[in-house]
């Protein structure tokens, strides 16, 4: 008989520019052998085949509203697990239950800090599963932490990459993500100050945190139209991530300083064959074997101008080989279904 897991998630929505890749996490368990029930703030379109519940969020629900729903779900949902992916606010929701139950119950979370709701969620969880040593560091020494490196569904980013050569030239430069001050893309925009003028940068992603990242939206803004770079850096807006797979392969050359984590962005574009400009921290979560010197923009510059693309397919390998989606929720589910 197949485990029942609770696979409680911020969002179940595949056309979404943020959180889409929840709904792989959740067909990836039960491509594992799980019978998975789905839990999330807010739901969206998928195609997932599984019981999915909204707390609301899309229909306007308070707060209030989506706590005591939830509460109404974990009673009545029959589970023998619980996997909490990203957001701990949940784990200690029902932590009160799974105490009771003695229900074994796990998260994933790649932060660095230690929320109320992780003080409260920390006594009952089993393990906290991080993508590298640097995240959740007040757990450091604690058995409970487990570094699995990260996870992109491989299948789902399997774009060709055949037709290399008709890619824009390495001076085009690419960066994904969220206009966020913890991705440090002010660092890349003035690094392109030490770079020449042929130099450009395109931005995919969009302010998502409205008490903090327009404040920096504002900043980058401004950085760009202060000096020369106006011609130079295209912010696009966001994208649904399916359509970043046309995105991706037109680039050679992706710049992502975002320090001591992975960020999935860059394990997805060296999947479709774009070499990463990363940190020397993210270049060993990954292990990818190079990084710029150190994180001024005069050392980034430098690297990218003595930077020589890789191959498509040795990009490819490293991912396929330390951070298929499959193959870390196998990693976690090896003491999931034995509720260690």
């Amino acid at each position: 008989m197949k485990q029942r897991l609770l696979f409680i998630t911020p969002k179940i929505h595949e056309r979404d520019d943020d959180f889409s890749f929840c709904a792989l996490w959740a067909a990836a368990f039960e491509q594992e052998g799980f019978d998975v029930t789905v839990i999330c703030l807010e739901k969206g379109e998928n195609s997932l085949h599984m019981p999915v519940y909204s707390l609301g969020r899309e229909k306007g629900w308070s707060r209030l509203q989506s706590f005591f729903y939830f509460q109404w779900l974990i009673l009545t949902i029959p589970h023998d697990r619980v996997f909490v992916h990203m957001n701990p606010r949940w784990l200690a929701a029902g932590s009160w239950l799974w105490a009771i139950k003695r229900t074994p119950t796990y998260l994933w979370y790649t932060h660095y800090t230690r929320t109320f709701s992780m003080k409260i969620g920390d006594k009952i969880v089993k393990r906290m599963f991080a993508a590298t040593k640097e995240s959740l560091p007040q757990y450091e020494g604690d058995p409970r932490k487990i570094v699995t490196g990260h996870g992109i569904d491989t299948q789902f980013w399997n774009v060709d990459i055949t037709d290399y050569e008709n890619r824009k030239p390495k001076i085009n430069l690419l960066a994904v993500h969220r206009i966020s001050r913890s991705k440090r893309i002010d660092l890349v925009i003035k690094a392109l100050q030490f770079l020449p003028p042929e130099y450009t940068l395109t931005h995919y992603g969009r302010a998502l945190d409205p008490t903090r990242d327009p404040d920096y939206e504002i900043e980058i803004r401004a950085l760009v139209e202060n000096t020369d770079l106006k011609n130079r850096v295209t912010f696009m807006g966001s994208r649904p991530m399916p359509e970043l797979k046309k995105v991706y392969p037109q680039f050679r050359v992706l710049v992502n300083m975002v320090p001591g984590t992975i960020d999935k962005t860059v394990l997805e574009s060296m999947y479709c064959g774009v070499t990463p400009v990363i940190t020397k921290a993210q270049a060993e979560a990954i292990g990818y074997p190079a990084a710029p010197e150190n994180e001024t923009p005069e050392a980034i510059a430098k690297y990218i101008l003595a930077l020589t693309p890789d191959a498509p397919d040795k990009l490819r390998a490293i991912v396929q080989g330390r951070h298929d989606l499959a193959g870390l929720v196998k990693k976690m589910s090896a003491y999931i279904k034995q509720g260690i």
